[in-house]
């Protein structure tokens, strides 16, 4: 018996050592997100993998996750890190190789650049008597647009449509204008019929369009921003006023290019330029550079504007997006308009603040 008791003691030794050294052995885990860039409020899912590659089961595992600062439950608005406690904590029992997938729907409300960063896992022995805790570095990254900018300014500001002809205070005319009807022949698509004026004549007709020139438009984003004391205020105003004015261009099917003076950080580098496009990727590429936008500028404004004044052609339509206006810069609108020969739209966010 004793013989029996002294055998039992040894295994359950080796067994208890064997697990303090070695209980995170092919132990894995993997942060992984559903989507990288997402709209402010916008549910995506946080999946946390963990996985036990060893035949031996982990008795206990306590795993405190590294979550981005205003992460919240999409379900309920909770806040997932909560006051006292950095992070996510779970725990687990994984028996020999286990894998085990933790599925959160979450979501983040302000613009930009967000990190989970790993997690704290801790072991529990065999017995239950010790732990031992490993850490589990990540850089697993997510982006957040801006907000588009509340109100109809911008909108306004590139000019409406009354009827079939464009506002004459209007930055942009339309490209397509109705001129007239005509009797439907069967070749054209059914959107072209006009059916109140099918209506009104009793016969089937056409909207009679006529192609203007082919539009485009550079978009100016100006960060640098010297006088006020708000300066990250302005500067998010300024990042949601550019991007209602790509989607309004993107409304009206006006290809544009963008620059900009800003710094952004992360994986798209040196981001001061988006070539000429239109459509989905075009705008979401865009929003993306805003979602990585710092508070910093790259080059002073009037470096930035003599650096696009090299390269304009005469007719080049600009809108400038400014967080505040200054003599300098109404200067350099000036010359910009000058050298192009059109009018420059400026939206100032200091100026549209009420």
């Amino acid at each position: 018996m004793f013989l029996f008791l002294l055998i039992f003691g040894v295994i359950l030794y080796a067994v208890e050592k064997y697990s303090m050294q070695h209980g995170l052995d092919h132990v894995s885990l993997t942060t992984t997100l559903d989507k990288v860039l997402v709209e402010p409020g916008e549910a995506f899912n946080w999946t946390m993998t963990v996985k036990n590659g060893k035949r031996m089961l982990v008795p206990y595992l306590r795993i405190t996750e590294q979550v981005p600062q205003g992460l919240k439950f999409a379900e309920n608005d909770e806040v997932v890190e909560k006051k006292g406690i950095i992070g996510l904590r779970s725990v687990l029992y994984l028996s020999g190789n286990q894998k085990t997938e933790l599925v959160r729907s979450v979501k983040l409300e302000a613009r930009g650049r967000y990190f989970f960063r790993g997690s704290m896992v801790e072991c529990g022995d065999f017995l239950g008597y010790q732990t031992s805790t490993e850490s589990f570095p990540e850089m697993t990254e997510i982006v957040v647009k801006p907000t588009a900018h509340p109100h109809g300014e911008i909108s306004l500001l590139l000019g409406g449509y009354l009827g079939d002809y464009s506002v004459r205070n209007s930055l942009f005319e339309d490209p397509v204008l109705t001129i007239g009807f005509r009797e439907y022949t069967g070749r054209e698509p059914f959107r072209a019929i006009s059916w109140t004026q099918s209506a009104k004549h009793n016969r089937l007709l056409v909207k009679q369009q006529e192609c203007m020139a082919d539009l485009s438009c550079t978009v100016l984003l100006n960060t640098e921003c010297r006088r006020s004391k708000h300066v990250s205020v302005l500067l998010e105003k300024t990042f949601s006023m550019v991007r209602s004015l790509c989607e309004e261009l993107e409304k009206k099917h006006i290809s544009y290019d963008f620059y900009t003076n800003g710094v952004i950080a992360g994986a798209m580098g040196n981001w001061k330029r988006v070539e000429e496009g239109l459509g989905a990727g075009h705008l979401e590429t865009v929003l993306e550079g805003l979602g990585r936008m710092t508070y910093d500028y790259s080059e002073p404004v009037d470096s930035f504007f003599m650096r696009v004044l090299k390269g304009v052609r005469g007719g080049s339509s600009f809108g400038v997006v400014t967080p505040e206006r200054t003599e300098l810069l109404d200067e350099l609108v000036a010359g910009l308009s000058e050298r192009s020969g059109r009018k420059v739209l400026v939206i100032c966010a200091e100026e549209m603040e009420g």
